[in-house]
């Protein structure tokens, strides 16, 4: 994202010269005066651009949330939160797959992590957590987030896969899969040195139409 960022600084300062300044232009005129002027005003812009890049987003009313790539799929998956869970979790990317365990011990109050687990895959990585968000669902809720490698380019089109079984009785609680298309997301609004990400949110089906 800075190397993005520092690209199309670059962009503007190249725009910021004077023709005169450019190739095949007329040169400045003679003595230091005009090259000393041009300096000054390429300085300047270069400075203003570094101070955007640095305190936010001036463009964007002085506020740089920040946003990645990738997908975050999250639901109920019908075990409840006043009980301890035991699941197996296998998540898959365009057919790359990879399973971790995730427990989570009963729920103190609202809002409490339940347990995390990472799930590495070739080209990035999903983030598991069991969350009792809302008590009056009275479930688990778990949310999965995928990262992409560096050098992992998304396209619309990529296919989720996941699946949730109970550890302890090999009881299947959450199955499927979804095709999707991404979404740019610009938290802070539009300009050349906000923020912008492509992203995707998918809901685990409930129960009736897994």
């Amino acid at each position: 994202m800075i190397t993005r960022r520092m690209g199309i600084m670059a962009a503007a300062l190249r725009g910021a010269a004077p023709f005169s300044a450019r190739r095949g232009g007329i040169s400045p005129g003679r003595g230091g005066y005009g090259r000393a002027m041009l300096r000054a005003a390429l300085g300047g812009t270069a400075l203003a651009g570094l101070a955007a890049l640095g305190a936010g987003c001036p463009l964007c009313k002085g506020t740089d949330i920040g946003c990645g790539d990738g997908a975050t799929i999250s639901g109920p998956i019908g075990v409840a939160a006043d009980t301890s869970a035991h699941l197996t979790i296998r998540a898959c990317w365009n057919g790359r797959c990879g399973e971790a365990a995730l427990t989570a011990d009963q729920a103190a109050s609202q809002g409490t992590v339940g347990g995390s687990a990472v799930v590495d895959i070739e080209g990035g990585v999903f983030h598991c957590t069991l969350w009792d968000v809302d008590r009056t669902n009275t479930q688990w809720e778990l949310q999965i987030d995928f990262e992409p490698g560096v050098d992992t380019e998304l396209e619309d089109g990529d296919v989720y896969a996941i699946s949730v079984s109970d550890a302890d009785t090999g009881r299947e609680l959450v199955s499927f899969e979804r095709s999707v298309d991404y979404e740019e997301q610009q938290p802070n609004g539009e300009g050349p040195f906000c923020t912008s990400c492509n992203a995707v949110q998918i809901e685990i089906p409930p129960p009736a139409a897994r």
